[in-house]
């Protein structure tokens, strides 16, 4: 399809809405500076590597088994019998799963900077179900001397909700109350990329640049000049979704084809560089976001282990407090509950890497058969939980005693 067509008279390029105008070609720069795109939490997802970012971190999130734990001295197991533990590891209320509701969540941090829900208790205190707020309907707000939530819903009307009573996830923020939007926080970068993104369009769709020159042979006068003009607005938009027909033109006019200057390069080049800053700002391995330039067998292995050290815990403790703080009353937690992530489903490595793991844990003496069988969905066995020793792996209380039982000892 044909942009702006260029009419020249001679070797003088004139701009179609003015002929006395020369045109030169628009630079991704010029386009970038003109193209004056708001950044939102909505069209900020339209950006491929906005929408990879929130997903990886929301996924990783939401896919990770959260249970309720009691530590009673030295013995620590999964508290069943705490209602908790089936609404944050099954089902928190009637419309999610724990694990959409951690992932939408976790989107609402990461878009929004605060993630909402409520805990509803009954009027004797007991926990019934966590409702999830969204994030433009929820407001911190003072009352008196009073810190409440005030939630404005359309179809449930206005609500205050106690500090107490809400789960608040928060992104990194400046009053410490409340956390700032990453996308807002960036959206230069991210308005970069969006912009780009469509001047790509443009481009593609033929409204961006030039795709060819047309020149007149002759001097043109100006009702000359608007008579060509609506002659061409209305042959070019004949051809609107049809690619390959011949557009015809009047017999004093030369149309020559242009192909893509070097300088679009700085488009593609453009492109890349947001997506590894987009990345940067979620502290995403660009690997996980297909950005594979730079990957190689050996950095990806080590980038994932970094990924759960450096950009998945920090949010995982922010969750366990945020949790534990208002699930749990001060006496449940001086009984020793609380809600604990397993990081095993991140750093669960292949076949090969868990052999050598359990064989060393094994053998050293700190477990046993039957807890490696649990860790692997198997069923433990009678014998195999007794812990071995590192010297011949044999049973600690052999330890010191004959190979042959028959034979006397010295």
């Amino acid at each position: 399809m044909f942009l702006d067509a260029l009419f020249s008279p001679g070797a003088e390029g004139r701009s179609l809405e003015n002929p006395d105008e020369p045109i030169t070609g628009q630079s991704l720069d010029e386009y970038l500076g003109e193209a004056g795109i708001s950044v939102n939490n909505q069209n900020a997802m339209t950006l491929s590597a906005v929408y990879a970012c929130i997903y990886v971190l929301s996924s990783s999130i939401a896919q990770l088994p959260l249970h309720v734990m009691r530590k009673q001295g030295d013995s620590i197991e999964a508290a069943k019998d705490h209602p908790a533990y089936w609404m944050l590891h099954d089902e928190p209320n009637a419309w999610q799963t724990s694990y959409k509701w951690r992932e939408t969540k976790q989107g609402h941090v990461l878009g929004w900077g605060n993630g909402f829900t409520q805990v509803v208790r009954s009027n004797r205190g007991e926990l019934r179900e966590l409702v999830m707020r969204r994030p433009w309907e929820t407001q911190l707000v003072k009352n008196g001397n009073r810190w409440l939530y005030a939630v404005v819903e359309e179809d449930e009307g206005a609500r205050a909700v106690q500090l107490e009573d809400m789960i608040h996830v928060r992104a990194l923020g400046s009053d410490g109350r409340t956390g700032k939007s990453l996308i807002r926080q960036h959206a230069e970068t991210i308005g970069l990329g969006l912009a780009a993104q469509q001047y790509g369009k443009d481009f593609f769709g033929g409204g961006g640049r030039p795709t060819g020159l047309v020149t007149v042979k002759n001097t043109l006068q100006k009702d000359s000049w608007e008579r060509l003009k609506d002659t061409w607005q209305k042959s070019v938009s004949r051809l609107k979704g049809s690619e390959n027909k011949t557009l015809m033109l009047p017999a004093d006019l030369d149309y020559k084809s242009i192909t893509i200057p070097p300088e679009d390069a700085q488009f593609l080049e453009t492109r890349k560089f947001n997506r590894s800053e987009v990345a940067g700002i979620f502290n995403v391995p660009a690997h996980m976001i297909n950005d594979l330039d730079k990957a190689t067998f050996s950095n990806i292995s080590e980038q994932a282990i970094q990924f759960v050290r450096h950009t998945m815990m920090p949010w995982i403790v922010n969750w366990e407090q945020e949790i534990n703080r208002r699930i749990f009353t001060r006496a449940e937690r001086a009984a020793g509950y609380y809600c604990k992530f397993n990081l095993a489903g991140l750093l669960r490595g292949t076949a090969k890497e868990r052999a050598e793991f359990y064989h060393y844990a094994i053998t050293d003496g700190w477990m046993d058969r039957n807890e490696a069988r649990v860790l692997e969905d198997m069923n433990p066995r009678d014998g195999l939980d007794e812990m071995l020793i590192s010297v011949n792996a044999q049973p600690a209380s052999q330890l010191g005693q004959p190979n042959n039982p028959e034979e006397p000892t010295s």
